[in-house]
């Protein structure tokens, strides 16, 4: 599993008007223990396509994928499907799952018994680098 180790100071920015730079504290943070609640069961991944960037989740974003959680019904999953992975939304019809992508240019995978399928995690956060 890959690791964020380093301390990050953080701070509460407002995303309105300014605010003076005084109002700001040195907080350090370490982003392993805000973002993965179960180290041994989880693991990253690099988002690859645009099939949910209307959810927030572009090509190259990493995926923080945790094993640990129990998956219910509108979760964002990694899910494999005839031996290929993907990254969409968990729904269910007539109790049969479907995954939903979040781009129109793609359509929602309707999961038969017939079909190698299984659900490796559960996609709490993605991170996505702006530059």
């Amino acid at each position: 599993m890959q690791t964020l180790n380093d301390q990050l100071e953080i701070s509460f920015i407002p995303a309105g008007f300014p605010s003076p730079a005084d109002d700001f504290t040195d907080l350090s943070i370490s982003l392993d223990k805000y973002l993965i609640q179960n180290p041994s069961a989880t693991f990253m991944a690099y988002a690859n396509g645009d099939s949910m960037v209307r959810i927030g989740i572009h090509d190259g974003d990493i995926l923080i994928v945790d094993r640990s959680l129990t998956v219910k019904e509108g979760d964002i999953v990694v899910a494999l499907i005839c031996g290929e992975f993907t990254v969409k939304q968990l729904s269910y019809i007539h109790n049969n799952p479907v995954l939903i992508p979040y781009n129109p240019k793609y359509s929602p995978i309707k999961i038969s018994s017939e079909m190698e399928f299984e659900i490796w995690g559960v996609v709490p956060y993605s991170i996505r680098k702006y530059r």
